[in-house]
C-alpha cells in the first residue's frame, strides 16, 4: 500500500497592537482588528511540509482529528474505497 501524503502548512502572522493579545480571540477577530480596527497585520510567512506514513497519522491526531478523515488508516496508508 501506498503512503498518503499530507501537507501542513504553518502560517505566522506578524501583528503589532497596543495591548497584548487575548489567548481566546480567534483568528477571524484577529483579522478583522489587522484590517479594520486596532492592529496592524506587518506579513504573513508560511512553510510547508509534506508529511507521510506515522508522521502524517501523528500531526493528524494532535490536531484532534482520526486518520480516516484523509481516507488513511493508522500506519499513513491510502484506505481504498
Amino acid at each position: 500500500m501506498e503512503k498518503k501524503p499530507i501537507y501542513k502548512t504553518i502560517i505566522t502572522l506578524v501583528v503589532l497592537s497596543e495591548d497584548e493579545i487575548p489567548e481566546d480571540m480567534s483568528l477571524g477577530d484577529i483579522m478583522y482588528e489587522c484590517d479594520e480596527g486596532a492592529f496592524i497585520g506587518g506579513g504573513i510567512d508560511k512553510t510547508h511540509t509534506v508529511l507521510k506514513g506515522e508522521a502524517a497519522v501523528a500531526e493528524i491526531k494532535k490536531a484532534g482529528s482520526t486518520p480516516d478523515f484523509f481516507q488513511m488508516d493508522d500506519e499513513g496508508n491510502e484506505i481504498e474505497e
